[in-house]
């Protein structure tokens, strides 16, 4: 049962995650609508908590994802020549969420007493309507791990950051992270703008 309600709980945080929004902040976005070309760079600090977070798979998976949302705006990659340099960064929290316990659902079953009758020198059950709940009502609290995807977008000339977007998302599913990320990668560069 507490297995059920722990899968509950994650399904309801990833229907939560599924609404988040992205979070950009940018240069004008004419201005970027001139850079045509980039390449990855590593960050040098590492931003992960979590083991699982930073591995090769998760980076071709966010890479590809990318690739394909910035092909679709005129953007290609190019190590010889690129106008842009893009790295992305993972952030972690431990956070903890109020949770509705769950509801109270009604059972029907037989019981002795007021609800019940002598036939022939017999003691019959009247099945009733009980109430079955083993947790008091109210909330109670469940910890998860937040993550934060953040992409930079920076020319490669000067070294200056052009463009950042973000999401933010519980990562409790470690099966699932490299696409969790890919996907969140595809929605964030989303907002960025058309090549010209």
């Amino acid at each position: 049962m507490k297995t059920g309600i722990h899968a509950l709980l994650v399904t309801t945080l990833f229907a939560l995650a599924s609404c988040a929004s992205v979070k950009v902040d940018q240069v004008d976005s004419a201005h970027l609508a001139n850079y045509k070309k980039y390449t990855w760079v590593k960050p040098e600090e590492k931003t992960s908590q979590l083991p699982q977070l930073s591995n090769t798979i998760t980076e071709e998976n966010i890479h590809s994802a990318v690739k394909n949302e910035f092909a679709k705006k005129g953007i290609v990659e190019d190590d010889q020549h690129p106008d842009l340099l893009l790295m992305y960064h993972i952030f972690t929290t431990q956070k903890t969420e109020n949770v509705p316990n769950p509801p109270v659902y009604p059972y029907y079953g037989y019981g002795f007493g007021p609800r019940a009758y002598y036939f022939h020198g017999q003691l019959i059950p009247i099945a009733y309507a009980g109430y079955y709940n083993p947790w008091n009502t109210g909330y109670h609290q469940e910890h998860y791990t937040d993550g934060t995807l953040m992409i930079d977008v920076i020319d490669a000339k000067n070294n200056e950051l052009l463009w950042r977007g973000s999401m933010e998302n519980p990562v409790n599913d470690a099966g699932s992270l490299s696409r969790q990320f890919a996907k969140e990668a595809m929605q964030i560069l989303g907002k960025y703008p058309d090549a010209k």
